[in-house]
């Protein structure tokens, strides 16, 4: 068997395609090209600074090139307070890490948190923010119940009131707790269309009250409903 010979340009190619990636093998080692700086951008309001640095920095030794910035990404994700995390290089030795908090407006039940798009996150109990409306509901209609809220907040806007808990019960029927601590009871079917029906009535029903409600229940009263007193 006759072996045939390599061109003389084709041992040239190859050879020179060999320099070219041990060049370019040296020229991306990271102790040419080390990460100097990294810059975050945080408001450090549940996230703590110290962790998250220490956290960033275990991924700068690989070097500029080599950095892995979507191993980092998905690990500061999985923080119980990440919403989001942006990261970028800066030639020739930066990385720019931008760093956003979740935004809680809301407390599901006793162990979560709502975010204002209604997404549905679980840090540790001891970082809740103190003073968060609270709403209770099966979990398959924890966006409704969000929906309903954010409606309801809206409707009770003319009267100076927000909602401070909502409770849907297993006998169907909706509690509403309002900063003034008075109870509305409302249908399970159209809720906000009697809240908005009572809204429409609540100043000529406490006029003559120095006080306000203890509860109101429009359950079982077409176009009507009872007033409780404290």
């Amino acid at each position: 068997m006759e072996l045939k010979k390599i061109p003389w340009c084709s041992c040239i190619l190859i050879i020179a395609l060999i320099l070219l990636l041990w060049r370019c093998w040296d020229y991306t080692n990271p102790n040419n090209f080390p990460i100097k700086q990294v810059k975050i951008v945080s408001a450090y309001e549940h996230i703590d600074q110290e962790f998250l640095q220490k956290t960033i920095a275990s991924y700068t030794d690989s070097g500029f090139f080599y950095f892995n910035a979507i191993g980092m990404k998905r690990l500061l994700l999985k923080l119980p307070w990440m919403y989001a995390v942006s990261i970028r290089r800066k030639w020739p030795d930066t990385i720019i890490v931008n760093v956003i908090e979740q935004q809680a407006i809301l407390q599901w039940g006793d162990k979560d948190l709502i975010n204002y798009k209604g997404g549905v996150f679980t840090p540790p109990i001891s970082t809740f923010p103190k003073g968060l409306p609270v709403i209770f509901g099966p979990e398959e209609r924890e966006f409704e119940i969000f929906t309903l809220y954010q409606k309801m907040q809206k409707c009770l806007g003319p009267l100076d009131l927000t909602v401070k808990q909502i409770l849907f019960h297993s006998e169907h029927y909706w509690e509403v707790l309002l900063n003034n601590n008075t109870l509305i009871y409302l249908k399970e079917n159209d809720p906000l269309g009697q809240l908005e029906f009572l809204v429409g009535l609540y100043r000529r029903i406490t006029a003559s009250h120095d006080e306000q409600p203890k509860s109101i229940d429009l359950r079982y009263y077409a176009g009507g409903f009872a007033v409780k007193w404290k």
